[in-house]
């Protein structure tokens, strides 16, 4: 994971964030902007990029652009000091960003935001997206799977299941219905090739 962002304090904290994550086991470097990203990414490797959304000479939005262009399997991550919401839309637009992490930042969310981004794209590679065609049918799939968790042992805390709904009013009514009467929780959502694919990650009864 690359870390970007011009202040040290923040940087420190998201190293000793992610190195001690108990989702996911991750090697961190740091760049203090754009320029010295860049740098780092040429010699990666990386699997996910975090860029500050304010950094002198180049902003995070355009830093992520170029990575986009030059690394386009690299998942990237924005980070704001103010959920901005016409901000963000335009990193999604423009760079593809698979999420934002607001400061200040809870390190719990830091890592779940991370983790479930991770999970999607495992998802997608291993061809594990699943294409639902009606909410009942993808809210019977979500519970098949969680009951098969229950002989899984206590090791397992979430599973992350990607469904794709072809329709928005679908994708909208089946995560207002399993928010509302579900024990699971959402995790990554986006547009891929038309298609709505959020990432539910499972609660296995009784824990």
């Amino acid at each position: 994971i690359l870390v970007v962002d011009d202040d040290e304090d923040i940087r420190t904290l998201l190293e000793h964030t992610l190195t001690h994550a108990q989702e996911f086991e991750s090697e961190v470097a740091l760049a203090e902007d754009a320029r010295q990203g860049i740098s780092q990414l040429q010699k990666g490797p990386f699997d996910l990029v975090l860029s500050d959304q304010i950094m002198p000479e180049e902003n995070g939005i355009a830093f992520l652009m170029e990575v986009k262009e030059r690394w386009p399997q690299t998942l990237r991550m924005l980070i704001t000091a103010h959920t901005n919401l016409g901000s963000v839309l335009r990193a999604v637009n423009l760079a593809q960003v698979h999420g934002y992490i607001e400061k200040p930042f809870d390190p719990l969310e830091v890592n779940r935001t991370i983790y479930e981004a991770l999970v999607r794209r495992q998802n997608r590679e291993r061809g594990q997206v699943i294409n639902v065609s009606s909410v009942q049918d993808a809210l019977k799939l979500v519970e098949d799977f969680s009951s098969r968790l229950s002989g899984t042992g206590p090791g397992v805390v979430r599973v992350g299941l990607t469904l794709a709904f072809e329709s928005p009013v679908d994708f909208n009514r089946f995560t207002f219905e399993l928010m509302q009467t579900r024990g699971h929780s959402i995790g990554d959502v986006h547009v891929f090739e038309g298609r709505y694919h959020v990432t539910v990650m499972l609660q296995p009864p009784g824990s």
